[in-house]
């Protein structure tokens, strides 16, 4: 008979669950929601533009925001702010990524001095961290 795994013994080691700061995740929330607004922007001004509607319902407002904005019209404006919004959470998401890899390397060194430090016991060294470094004190 083969024994049946229990789900601790499908794991080898217990994972982290990657997590957000709370600056984080509300500059990665704000990033996607100018994004989606940047891209319904920009879908109105595809429809203003190049659909053959016999009533155009968003040629007033195009009208408007190209006066208020200088020009820009809704199909711009999305992509602006499409580039803005995607710059923010890939902001966001750097961010995140570099604090995980530090938290990394931090594990890390934390194994490396605690192995250094057992295979000094088992050798049977002395290890003593409360020394000086002054060169003035002699014995």
């Amino acid at each position: 008979m083969t024994k049946v795994k229990t789900p601790k013994e499908f794991s080898n080691k217990s994972q982290k669950v990657k997590t957000f700061t709370g600056k984080e995740l509300a500059w990665l929330i704000i990033g996607i929601l100018i994004s989606l607004n940047a891209l319904v922007f920009l879908v109105l001004g595809l429809i203003s533009d190049y659909a053959d509607l016999g009533y155009n319902i968003f040629a007033s407002a195009n009208n408007g925001m190209k006066s208020t904005l200088g020009g820009i019209d809704f199909k711009w404006f999305g992509v602006i702010t499409f580039i803005l919004g995607t710059f923010i959470y890939a902001l966001a998401l750097s961010s995140s990524s570099r604090n995980e890899d530090r938290e990394k390397e931090k594990e890390a060194r934390r194994e490396q001095r605690l192995k250094a430090m057992e295979e000094a016991k088992n050798q049977g060294v002395v290890v003593d961290f409360t020394g000086t470094t002054s060169a003035s004190e002699t014995k």
